[in-house]
């Protein structure tokens, strides 16, 4: 037996494209391969902005002068919002945040101070790494906080060309 004999014969092949017009189909069938594709080219856009560097970002200022002695400690300034009414300044030192602005926590970074220039008494000198937002005033006091701990030279850091 044969198609013929029981009239069972399509006018035209549709396979699962059954609907819209004939020029749509070819369309249809390969819009799976180009949302594939377009995919592809959005993650190769992308790749570098998807990984997350852990750390703080800040931006040192640029400065022309050169590095002279190398330092014993470092310490991170930088400016917060989070802080007080107006916003205030965060000194990160040895794995501990001390605010500029509270006395307690000044007193608390001297006394942490002390004991970093006493335990390496050989190289005291202190290495600032202060984001460009920081204020002038607060690197001064500072620098007059670390003058008082017995720090004898504080270097301020820039950022190289």
């Amino acid at each position: 037996m044969t198609g013929r004999e029981w009239g069972w014969r399509p006018a035209q092949a549709e396979g699962i494209w059954r609907h819209g017009e004939r020029w749509t189909k070819p369309l249809f069938a390969a819009a799976p391969w180009i949302t594939l594709a377009l995919l592809l080219v959005m993650f190769g856009l992308i790749d570098g902005r998807l990984t997350a560097a852990p750390g703080v970002e800040f931006d040192l200022p640029k400065s022309t002068g050169r590095q002279a002695v190398v330092p014993g400690a470092t310490m991170l300034v930088l400016p917060s919002a989070n802080v007080g009414e107006n916003g205030g300044t965060l000194a990160f030192f040895d794995d501990a945040r001390y605010v500029l602005d509270d006395p307690q926590s000044v007193a608390l970074l001297c006394e942490q101070l002390v004991a970093r220039v006493q335990e390496n008494s050989a190289n005291s000198t202190l290495l600032v790494l202060a984001d460009r937002r920081v204020s002038s005033g607060d690197l001064l006091r500072l620098a007059g906080i670390a003058r008082t701990s017995g720090v004898t030279h504080v270097q301020i850091a820039e950022r190289r060309e």
